[in-house]
């Protein structure tokens, strides 16, 4: 059976990557856009908060470039045709131009810019977004870090949404708690969503080719995060957090509780 196109917009990270290959395994792509990100450089105010950051980001690349060897290993159903945009050229009218030759009929999204109008007008109904989070209360950049940056683990998911005109507030498709686990640390709770959530694309995908789609009602809009809120005092909070075992103690505080059906 013929379906309509599908397209994936994405970031260049090493989860994208992943994101990447999890869904060209199972279905053929008919085309991917990957845009460069655009994250602030630090304004470190101590040579502790520098130490932070890097050490942070070190140990993401390490834990991310782990799991992309295993789904690179992945058989993929074609080969795509990718396209490497420059950091907001996802929302020019070229780029809108050469999606529109594709014909999607479905957007798959994850870790893009945010999408503007006419971008949003193009292909109305069509953008899926895998959203590292629950946007009824974590909204925007890194809300797969707020929630153990915050003690609020119950809050560690993963959601595809429609996209609308604002951010994360779309209509909810399918949304997943992850597992936490004793053996958990910071990076092992930073990549499950990530897993979670590429799975449930792929789920959401089948259902949209089975024509069986269906909204979870939504209560509320949760706070939004920027890229700007990101910073390095509250990396280096967050490196004592791991380094003083504060971090580890939460750990097995809600794994205990999630094995008691709490």
């Amino acid at each position: 059976m013929n379906f309509p196109n599908i397209v994936i917009l994405t970031g260049d990270d090493c989860r994208h990557r992943y994101f990447i290959h999890h869904l060209n395994a199972h279905f053929s792509i008919s085309e991917i856009y990957i845009e460069a990100g655009n994250f602030p450089p630090p304004r470190c105010c101590s040579k502790e908060e520098s130490i932070a950051w890097d050490w942070f980001f070190q140990r993401r690349e390490s834990y991310e470039k782990s799991l992309i060897e295993k789904s690179a290993q992945l058989k993929a159903k074609n080969k795509p045709k990718t396209t490497y945009l420059d950091h907001n050229e996802i929302n020019s009218s070229q780029t809108i131009a050469k999606i529109k030759q594709a014909n999607p009929g479905f957007l798959a999204v994850f870790g893009t810019s945010v999408l503007r109008e006419p971008m949003l007008d193009a292909f109305p109904g069509q953008y899926f977004n895998l959203h590292l989070g629950d946007p009824e209360f974590y909204r925007g950049s890194s809300c797969n870090f707020w929630p153990i940056y915050q003690g609020e683990f119950h809050h560690l998911s993963a959601t595809i949404h429609r996209i609308d005109q604002n951010i994360d507030t779309g209509d909810i498709l399918s949304r997943q708690a992850i597992t936490i686990q004793e053996s958990d640390n910071e990076q092992t709770l930073l990549l499950k969503p990530l897993t979670v959530g590429t799975k449930l694309m792929i789920e959401t995908i089948q259902k949209w080719q089975d024509g069986c789609l269906q909204f979870i009602p939504k209560s509320k809009s949760g706070k939004l995060y920027k890229k700007t809120d990101f910073k390095p005092e509250v990396i280096l909070k967050f490196k004592q957090m791991v380094e003083s075992g504060e971090l580890n103690n939460l750990i097995q505080a809600r794994s205990t509780k999630s094995l008691a059906g709490i």
